[in-house]
Parts: structure tokens; C-alpha cells; sequence
């Protein structure tokens, strides 16, 4: 029995060698886009932050007020200091989610950060006592709230590995939704470096 399993270890590998689009794809381990952000989190690239997620909201929702797009971006950047989560990835994870739409619904999930209210709502109300429903959810600060705080702990859970707490965040496994956060991340450091 024991040379079976090892002989199947040695199939396993051998595919996933031969084979790595079957492997799992990670995105930001590694990512020097990534690894540039995480030199430049302190305080005073705050304001810097907030005027790239403010026109990157714009551009992902044109129909966005360029007030609620700076709302958002102030929000976003004020509510990951609490959480020490990186600010461009929630913003990309807001873009993918909802396209910037604070009332978007997908049967499930919620606002901004598409919460799933029915997954979440034992624990929600415990956490943020001034959430009791759904329709809370369908509000800008108590969404990215929400929606941040579990990135934060799916980050902890996956040991600061952002593929594996992206998987977390979204309920399983999907490699282009991974490359869908990555590009818009790209895309916010590319601005960033450009001001």
C-alpha cells in the first residue's frame, strides 16, 4: 500500500511539472507590483493612495459622482489602516465585485464588496453591531467595513499569502478571477508611480 501512494505522489508531481497550467496559478506572491506597495503603506503615501483609487473608481463605474468616488477611495484607505489590509486591493476586489456599484446585488451578495448576507449573517451583527441586515449591506461604510474585515482574516487564515486569502474571500478557487485582482492592482500601482 505504501509504494501505491508513493507511486501515486510521483504521478501527481510529474503532472504538475509536465502540466503547470493545472497547477495553481498565484498571482501576487512574488508580484513586484505587490512587493512595491508593501514598501510604501505608511501614512504619508496616504493621501497619494486615495487620489488613485478615487480616479481608478471612476474609471471602472464612468456613471460614478466624483464625489462618491473620493468617498469610496477615503473610506477604503481609512478602513484598511484599521484592518492593515493594503488599500489597492481592496479597491480591486471592490472593482471585480461589484464595478464599483454600492447597490449591486447578485441573488446572494451585497453592495460594494458583494457580502453574502445568508453565509455571514450570524457572525456580522456580532462584529459590527450597527448591521442587522441585508439592506445595511447596501451601504458604502458598512460594506467595505465588512467586506475588509474579512479579507483581514482569510489574509491571517492564508499566513499573508493574498492568492490564498483571495480564494477565501471569494469561496473557492478561481485563477482568472485571482488575475482579474492582480490586473486592476497593476493597474492602481501604475498610476501611483506615475504621480
Amino acid at each position: 500500500m505504501k509504494r501505491f501512494q508513493i507511486s501515486l505522489l510521483a504521478i501527481i508531481l510529474f503532472i504538475l511539472y509536465v502540466y503547470p497550467s493545472h497547477a495553481y496559478v498565484s498571482f501576487f506572491d512574488g508580484s513586484s507590483e505587490y512587493q512595491y506597495m508593501q514598501k510604501r503603506y505608511g501614512k504619508k503615501y496616504a493621501p497619494r493612495r486615495v487620489l488613485v483609487m478615487r480616479d481608478f473608481f471612476a474609471r471602472q463605474n464612468p456613471s460614478l459622482s466624483s464625489k462618491a468616488a473620493k468617498s469610496y477611495a477615503a473610506l477604503v484607505e481609512r478602513i484598511c489602516r484599521n484592518y492593515e489590509v493594503d488599500p489597492f486591493l481592496v479597491a480591486a476586489v471592490i472593482a471585480k465585485e461589484s464595478s464599483v456599484r454600492v447597490k449591486a446585488k447578485s441573488g446572494i451578495a451585497y453592495g460594494l464588496m458583494q457580502i453574502n448576507w445568508e453565509a455571514n449573517k450570524k457572525w456580522i451583527p456580532k462584529v459590527f453591531p450597527s448591521i442587522k441586515s441585508r439592506r445595511d449591506l447596501l451601504h458604502s461604510r458598512p460594506n467595505i467595513y465588512v467586506g475588509t474585515y474579512m479579507l483581514h482574516k482569510a489574509l491571517e487564515g492564508s499566513r499573508g499569502k493574498v492568492d490564498l486569502a483571495l480564494d477565501s474571500y471569494r469561496g473557492k478557487s478561481i485563477t482568472e478571477y485571482r488575475r482579474k485582482i492582480h490586473s486592476f492592482y497593476a493597474e492602481m500601482v501604475r498610476d501611483f508611480k506615475s504621480r
